[in-house]
């Protein structure tokens, strides 16, 4: 779930002082979106799932990445989304990374 490879490699990028700040902050806007979508699911934009695949594609989170890019195609071709999928996902991958990102169990 997690590519391990790319957050060591955000690490290396920003510099081990700022990493877990800048870490903490993608985490903290992956929660506020999906806590958002989770109250109100239908209200879901591309622009949502375009800004949570980044974000996640900067932590490493590929599978929800991954998840985040189908969600974000089949909106805007007016498919509907297995939001509650999504959400496992993401949660699945704030676990896995809980022991590099402290914020991360509190996000889920």
């Amino acid at each position: 779930m997690i590519d391990w490879d790319r957050l060591n490699e955000l690490r290396r990028d920003i510099g081990e002082d700022d990493f877990l700040e800048v870490a903490e902050l993608f985490v903290e806007e992956l929660a506020e979106v999906m806590s958002r979508l989770a109250i109100a699911p239908a209200t879901a934009t591309q622009n949502d799932f375009h800004f949570l695949r980044g974000s996640a594609a900067n932590l490493g989170f590929v599978e929800f990445a991954s998840r985040c890019a189908a969600a974000e195609e089949a909106l805007g071709t007016g498919q509907s989304i297995d939001f509650q999928s999504l959400c496992e996902i993401y949660t699945k991958s704030l676990a896995e990374a809980a022991g590099v990102l402290p914020t991360a169990s509190q996000a889920a």
